[in-house]
């Protein structure tokens, strides 16, 4: 099981530079930065960070090298967060508030080879390599200025300039690549550096994992257009840098922060997004009436670095902002929690839904653990929203550590946490909320301030004797520096004296705006200074001027449950499974329809270290077996409906594969127990006696198998596809990002869990705090009813269950209140058959994939200027395969060499990415075969379209060659469906005189049809060129399918070959009847 190797094609490092190369491709004509009156597309964006990446490199800039930037948050800032680490070099964003020291201190403490400095920051940098060179002893590093782009100023330090740079270098560069996803892309430097600054290193995973949990968390769309009214030098505008490109978005480049500035952006562009400490906050709230504008729509803002005051949030909301809370640090890639909205808190007064939403909130996805641990025992605090602690994190979102400072790695990296230095608790409902701050940092206007720094500044001062200094309330900053001071008894110094020496020593925002003479200092008997009672007083003073616990998790007919009953249950089931000796690797089979124990066997079985086997119930017994030996199965989980099946497997099992019989445990029905049994163990049972307490394996590897799927139509050599934690983790991150999945979705389980793990939304409802609407049979009815009855907002199908869905009786529809999303994959769907979806109240995503990439590679992303289109051609382009999901490194297609953006040329389509299998079990040859020169050889034909979108064309084995030209049997199917009295169509080829091949059409009439063939070549005739037009049609009752739905096309070219074309056309013919050559022509697998 954990032979399989890592390939190119399904093991590629995360990095967030593949972002760009999406977005280039993707996205090309899309506007990707706007600043003043200049404008980039994403291809045009891709092209200058190419050229840039080129430039560093021909000035010796090396892997790790570290490349400073001090400049504002223009196009050149945001350019650099890719063209650096393209280069494979490390960028530092300088904080633009810092005083010359200190940022002399940081290019010193990185040894940046090379500074880049906008123009406006000029005599700041002059004065910093200054002091770089005579205090330091450090050489001047290359400088390079980065003039205005909009209206340059020709201002130079040196000879060269960054446009120049852009111009001159290679626009083919090939970027450097990431051998290891672990090494570092970034510098940031924490707040309040002092003459040991820390330096906060991030990876190109943490990155990559920040940046998809942000838009996640966020629930940002595609094409948002970002306001830059965050610095980007903060955490790397906490991953939107690389975030706007992972969605195709905008970004608006501001050089200042004004009110004027971010209102009229916001009219001019029509912003949807953007990010701001308090501060910015206030300063939209306090705009004088010529500087405001109108907001049209709501403009989403996450807010972080302090907690945001309630009536601020009340207020901002009123003027057409909707604030999300978030909380990070420097060193968790910027946010780590957000505090996601409840829709059961809109009933709320708004001064409370005021005061939920400036919780910190929940974990980001990409965070492993969350945890507010007891000080003392180090063991966690209950949730009960009042017992504080120190917040503590994990995950690969984490820094790699902070730069040359092992001191400080020891004190934060402790058995395995990041701790935070943040007091908090956590609330029942698993949301966070700090209550103080352990190394008391102020947090003022989004800036982190060190206390100690600014006491160290205060002592400075030869008539202080001792200083403390908090935070004290800002009605404008949130909090601004308190001090309190112990002068020398022959001091006579004002509060406007310390004041001003403090000046002289800190940036403008560190420094004190309270100063406070005091006798003495509240201290512990151990002489630390109460900081508590300090910040009681501050508080009088006035400066002039987990998550979801109790959401419902799992409902099925009459039984329900919240996710933390589902996460006792996993881990009662878990135990059970190591008590019945299962240990690593082993494989557990299941064969269930779609019951919550199959939901919670998808978590279980992997929290006891095994592999988890789904087999398709469609299948039949002797496959069941053929599955059971290929993959050694220690224990068979059968639901009691499929026990007479699972009986004749374990005989053909036992008898003609000479295989032992695996543990048996029967899955009663949950909502109605009947008692069936084969053997003595029931599922119930092994949950009831399992532990509660149960603490889940670890996963030493992300490359360990997670559940073994086999592809359709399995034979004597079934092809069994291993999945790893990896894979599983990124597919599921990336399909709730693609699908635009908000939090707390209802979805309804129509499509089985059997396939691709429920194309990995068995685990993507858990990561969203929704609700599976669990059931048995996908009928009309089941699916109305369900719809109606917990107002379903998601579901995935085949198409076949759209036209189920269509096909309803009067009795069994109900009416669809608000838009169902529907995600369809399996096959393309015809454009008629999205159309008439969408009329009964249906939105349609459609996505393609295989079992071999984890379920859907790519999503046919909407764009909204496709709204203005007429509705067949809004299907049409629907209809199309789409865009590569985010963790794909890269889609294309290929005929030998990649073919032409044109929509006609036709090639393989070939993916590569972590969300690629590990390979088939026990089968070297197939792998041989689907991985070649590190890319996964889909077996699927199709083109790209200029804009980027794929669209197959056909299977490469169902490609119909007539008289040397490729017909397309998916476009001749699609053709065919427009016909309303067409229910299903399946085209292949058949033998022809003079051509070699023409296309056979079997298709399924409407019961009131009466059309004859010759209705149907007519028809085809006004849709097709001629070459494309069926040369005969057989009309049939049903279609031979695959236990997972999709047409055996394999049968019908065996009865398409017994044809002879012919020139007349036919009256309609009856159904093909079973005959012992093709007897399952009539077989039609129900859903």
């Amino acid at each position: 099981m954990d032979n399989l190797p890592k390939c190119g094609a399904n093991y590629v490092p995360l990095t967030p530079l593949t972002f760009l190369t999406r977005a280039s491709n993707s996205y090309a004509n899309r506007t990707s930065i706007i600043y003043a009156n200049v404008g980039f597309n994403w291809r045009e964006t891709h092209e200058r960070c190419c050229r840039l990446a080129s430039s560093l490199r021909s000035l010796n800039i090396v892997k790790n090298d570290v490349v400073s930037v001090l400049a504002p948050n223009v196009p050149a800032m945001l350019e650099m967060h890719f063209a650096v680490p393209m280069a494979g070099a490390v960028l530092n964003a300088i904080n633009t508030r810092l005083d010359a020291r200190n940022v002399a201190l940081i290019l010193k403490h990185s040894e940046a080879k090379i500074f880049f400095i906008d123009y406006e920051y000029i005599d700041k940098a002059k004065k910093a390599i200054e002091i770089l060179m005579s205090d330091f002893q450090m050489p001047m590093p290359l400088v390079v200025v980065i003039d205005d782009l909009d209206s340059p100023t020709g201002i130079r330090l040196g000879e060269l300039e960054y446009e120049q740079l852009v111009f001159q270098g290679n626009p083919e560069y090939v970027v450097e690549n990431i051998d290891d996803e672990w090494d570092p892309i970034t510098l940031s430097y924490t707040s309040g550096t002092t003459s040991e600054p820390k330096g906060v290193v991030y990876s190109h995973r943490g990155a990559f994992l920040s940046t998809l949990s942000l838009i996640l968390g966020w629930e940002m769309g595609t094409e948002p257009v970002y306001l830059w009214s965050l610095p980007m030098f903060h955490c790397n505008g906490w991953t939107f840098t690389w975030g706007i490109a992972a969605r195709g978005g905008t970004n608006v480049c501001i050089r200042n922060t004004t009110a004027q500035e971010i209102y009229s952006n916001i009219a001019l562009h029509k912003v949807t997004h953007m990010c701001a400490a308090p501060i910015v906050l206030s300063i939209i709230l306090e705009a004088k009436p010529h500087e405001q504008r109108q907001i049209m729509t709501p403009v989403q803002v996450l807010v972080g670095g302090a907690p945001p005051p309630a009536p601020l949030l009340e207020r901002i909301e009123r003027v057409g902002f909707h604030v999300v809370h978030a909380y990070g640090l420097t060193e968790a890639t910027g946010p780590a929690l957000v505090c996601e909205f409840q829709a059961k808190w809109n009933k709320l007064p708004w001064e409370e839904q005021a005061r939920l939403k400036a919780r910190q909130g929940l974990g980001i996805l990409t965070l492993a653990d969350v945890d507010v641990k007891n000080f003392k025992n180090m063991e966690s605090v209950p949730r009960d929203g009042k017992t504080t602690g120190e917040i503590c994190l994990r995950g690969s979102s984490i820094m790699k550590g902070y730069l040359k400072n092992e001191k400080a790695n020891s004190e934060v990296f402790k058995n395995g946490w990041f701790f935070t230095g943040d007091m908090g608790v956590i609330h029942p409902d698993g949301y966070l909320e700090i209550k103080d701050r352990c190394k008391d940092v102020i947090i003022s206007g989004g800036e982190n301030i060190s206390s100690v720094e600014v006491e160290s500044a205060i002592l400075k001062h030869p008539y202080v004797i001792e200083a403390s200094v908090v935070a004290m309330p800002h009605p404008r900053w949130g909090e601004s520096p308190c001090a309190f001071v112990i002068l020398r008894k022959d001091s006579n110094l004002k509060e406007s004296d310390v004041i001003a020496h403090c000046r002289k020593n800190l940036p403008g925002f560190m420094v004190p705006k309270k100063v406070q003479f005091v006798d003495e200092l509240p201290k512990t008997g151990t002489g630390k200074v109460q900081k508590n009672h300090l910040r009681a007083v501050a508080k009088t003073f006035v400066v002039a001027s987990n998550s979801y616990a109790n959401r419902t998790s799992i409902i099925y007919a009459n039984v329900g449950f919240n996710w933390r009953e589902t996460h006792e249950r996993c881990c009662r089931l878990a135990s059970s499974l190591r008590s019945l000796n299962i240990v690593k690797n082993d494989v557990v089979s299941v064969l269930a329809p779609n019951v919550p124990a199959m939901l919670e066997m998808h978590f279980a079985v992997p929290m006891a270290g095994a592999v988890l086997n789904a087999i398709n119930t469609r299948l039949d017994a002797r496959n069941v077996a053929l599955i059971l030996k290929h993959s050694e199965a220690k224990i068979f989980f059968i639901d009691y409906e499929y026990i007479d099946k699972a009986k004749k497997a374990i005989e053909i099992l036992m008898s003609d594969f000479q295989m032992p019989m695996p543990l048996v445990v029967v899955i009663d029905d949950l909502d109605s127990p009947t008692g069936i049994r084969l053997g003595e163990l029931e599922y119930e049972q092994l949950v009831f006696q399992g532990n509660p307490e149960y603490v889940v394996e670890n996963i030493d590897d992300e490359w360990d198998p997670i559940t073994l799927s086999y592809t359709s139509g399995t034979t004597s050599e079934p092809k069994g596809v291993v999945y790893s934690h990896r894979g599983a983790f990124l597919s599921t991150l990336s399909l709730i990002l693609g699908w635009e999945m908000g939090t707390e979705p209802v979805y309804l389980w129509s499509l089985p869990m059997f396939h691709c793990n429920g194309w990995t939304f068995t685990w993507g409802i858990a990561a969203r705090g929704g609700t599976n609407v669990c059931i048995r049979n996908t009928t009309a009815q089941e699916i109305y009813s369900n719809i109606a009855l917990h107002k379903v907002t998601h579901m995935c199908a085949a198409p076949i269950v759209l036209s189920i869905i269509l096909e309803a009786k009067p009795h069994e529809q109900r009416q669809i209140m608000t838009p169902v999303q529907v995600l369809v994959g399996g096959a393309p769907p015809s454009a008629p058959l999205l159309e008439k979806t969408e009329r009964v109240g249906f939105h349609v995503v459609h996505a393609y994939g295989l079992t071999e990439a984890t379920g859907p590679a790519l999503v046919c992303e909407w764009r909204a200027k496709w709204n203005k289109l007429p509705r067949e051609e809004q299907a049409r382009l629907k209809a199309r395969q789409g865009l590569g999901i985010l963790t794909l490194a890269d889609v294309d297609v290929k005929n030998m060499e990649s073919v032409p953006r044109d929509g006609k040329t036709a090639g393989e389509i070939c993916l590569r990415g972590s969300s690629i299998m590990k390979g088939y079990l026990k089968n070297e040859k197939a792998n041989s075969e689907v991985f070649k020169n590190g890319w996964l050889f889909t077996g699927d034909m199709g083109v790209i379209h200029p804009d980027g979108y794929l669209e197959i064309k056909d299977r490469c084995k169902d490609v119909i060659i007539s008289g040397g030209e490729n017909i397309s049997s998916v476009e001749v199917e699609s053709a065919i469906m427009k016909h309303p009295y067409v229910v299903e169509a399946s085209v292949v080829a058949m033998p022809h005189p003079r051509w070699g091949e023409s296309p056979c059409a079997f298709v399924i009439l409407r019961k009131d049809s009466n059309l004859k063939e010759s209705d149907i070549i007519a028809h085809c005739k006004k849709k097709l060129a001629g070459f494309m037009v069926p040369k005969k049609v057989q009309f049939v009752e049903e279609l031979p399918k695959t236990g997972s739905g999709k047409v055996q096309k394999n049968h019908l070219r065996a009865v398409a070959k017994t044809f002879v074309v012919s020139d007349q056309t036919s009256k309609r013919e009856k159904p093909i009847a079973h005959n012992q050559n093709h007897e399952q022509i009539l077989v039609l697998s129900r859903l």
